[in-house]
């Protein structure tokens, strides 16, 4: 997953005085009638207050707030605005936070990082190099279990973090890694003066008050009811426009809606069946904007029957995909039908592989040959999504047209998140899913690549592991594009990821906050920058 950053508002604020200087006139006592006149025939332009709360609905409580291991959508919005990356890059370029700057070596075997110069952890004590190697070296550690640590192996081994002075770091890698400029930036570091001589990071007591670097420090946190943030003054870029944000725990999707409308809540990501009464109503600004997710069905290996590709692949003919959309998304407009596991904007993504068209003879030939009837499968969802309801509503029914059976799991998002995690867990066979892995394709190897901590479906193939160290390393364009192209194709020749959509991303914003272009609508976090966002009075 995944920086835009900083859009300043000078611009907005020069034109603002520009504007006002030209429209000077000389000034005169208006009468009592004069001024209720001017008053009813002019309204006031909302113009931009400093301060006020932004309240963003989340379905659940953040699991871990601590960026090493983050890997759902709530969580990883909440430590968005806590902690802040190195940079980002992305197709329009490269957009620095903590980094001052990036280089890479002639050999492309050292890059040096260079931090700015100020920088503050949310305790006051300074972010300087020696948080930067503590960071990368927590995530090599394989006993700390980091998701991201599979990105800082390579070949086999791990970068090494070298301090050159407080704001300088060199790291140093055993082999040519082409995606390794990409994976740094995204790295948000976390404070060693907090860490040091914990034993297991992801359970340590730490997480709770997290510490971190960005916009919004966190402030309390109310289990089942609320994370609250307030800003940090000394933030490196200057301190947000907003005094606090609020993150409301609602788990059921109506009653969110309910306290978006009556201004219980600021902004929440809203369904296509509820697009059309937001767009409606003039309290709101309906924000549609391309995620870069793909949402998706997982097989879980441990089930008997789907290690058995043909049953695997039966089941994906027995799918109809535009039944799916259309039901779901109602139109093209909001989602687009998947083919791929990468998505559109994934560099060397390619839709030149099996398409499994919806063929009932097909999928019942699979199963036959297969020696598999009358197969009972139990299927597992977040219960407050209405996107995973309906998908599982209408699978349950064309499966069932194949001789298979679906029991339907719906399940709470935090419990959800525990099992669909720990690819030992037997509790169901097939699970709804959804990720954003970013423009860069190694991205995408965690899940696939044995042993990974993030391979929660028990996925095996020892040759395509080969391939996507061969990707790493890669330096030819035309040669890299091969192999992932290969890769695409592999992984849905196995079918152990049945891909269904990318879909848009459709947000209701209150009309009375203002900066939405600033604070950038982005995949994952709703918004890359929250410090951006103000409210208009």
């Amino acid at each position: 997953m995944r920086n835009r950053k900083w859009l300043i508002l000078l611009l907005a604020l020069v034109i603002l005085s520009s504007t006002a200087c030209g429209n000077k006139k000389t000034i005169e006592e208006p009468s009592s009638s004069d001024t209720s006149k001017d008053v009813a025939q002019e309204p006031a332009v909302p113009q931009k207050v400093d301060g006020g709360i932004f309240m963003l609905g989340i379905g659940s409580d953040p699991n871990v707030m601590n960026p090493l291991y983050a890997g759902d959508r709530v969580t990883m919005t909440i430590n968005n605005a806590i902690f802040s990356p190195l940079y980002v890059i992305d197709e329009e370029g490269t957009h620095f936070y903590l980094a001052e700057s990036i280089t890479p070596s002639e050999d492309y075997l050292t890059y040096t990082l260079k931090l700015k110069s100020g920088l503050k952890w949310h305790d006051g004590e300074d972010l300087n190099a020696d948080d930067i190697v503590f960071t990368i070296n927590s995530i090599t550690d394989e006993k700390q279990r980091a998701n991201a640590r599979g990105s800082f192996i390579i070949d086999g081994k791990p970068v090494e973090p070298k301090k050159i002075d407080d704001l300088t770091v060199e790291i140093i890698l055993p082999k040519v890694s082409v995606p390794f400029i990409d994976v740094l930036g995204e790295l948000r570091p976390i404070p060693e003066h907090i860490f040091k001589g914990e034993e297991d990071l992801a359970k340590s007591t730490k997480n709770l008050e997290p510490i971190g670097s960005g916009p919004f420090k966190f402030k309390e946190m109310k289990s089942g009811e609320k994370v609250e943030l307030v800003r940090f003054d000394e933030y490196f870029d200057g301190k947000a426009n907003l005094e606090s944000i609020v993150f409301r725990v609602i788990a059921d999707p109506n009653a969110a809606n309910t306290a978006l409308l009556n201004g219980e809540l600021s902004a929440r990501y809203i369904t296509t069946a509820d697009v059309d009464k937001f767009k409606a109503d003039e309290n709101f600004n309906v924000v549609l904007y391309k995620e870069g997710m793909l949402n998706n069905m997982v097989f879980r290996l441990t089930n008997k029957s789907l290690q058995n590709k043909d049953v695997r692949k039966a089941i994906a003919y027995g799918i109809n995909k535009d039944e799916l959309i259309t039901g779901v998304y109602k139109s093209a407009e909001y989602a687009e039908k998947a083919y791929s596991v990468f998505v559109p904007s994934t560099q060397f993504y390619t839709d030149d592989v099996e398409k499994y068209d919806y063929n009932v003879e097909r999928a019942k030939e699979l199963l036959k040959n297969a020696g598999v009837e009358n197969l009972k499968l139990r299927l597992a969802y977040i219960n407050s999504s209405k996107e995973n309801e309906g998908f599982a509503l209408i699978m349950q029914q064309q499966l069932k047209e194949i001789g298979i059976e679906l029991e339907l799991l719906p399940m709470e998002r935090g419990a959800f998140y525990d099992k669909l995690l720990d690819a030992s867990n037997t509790d169901f066979d097939l699970a709804f899913n959804g990720y954003v892995m970013g423009v860069e394709p190694n991205g995408y190897k965690p899940l696939f690549k044995e042993k990974d901590y993030n391979n929660f479906m028990g996925y095996v193939n020892k040759e395509l592991d080969k391939k996507w160290e061969e990707g790493v390393m890669e330096t030819d364009k035309a040669k890299r594009a091969e192999i992932y192209e290969t890769i695409q194709k592999q992984l849905i020749e196995d079918m152990v990821v049945y891909p269904i959509a990318y879909p848009n991303s459709i947000v209701a914003v209150n009309k009375k906050y203002g900066g939405i272009e600033e604070a950038k609508p982005a995949p994952i976090f709703m918004f890359r920058d929250l410090s951006k966002l103000y409210i208009m009075e």
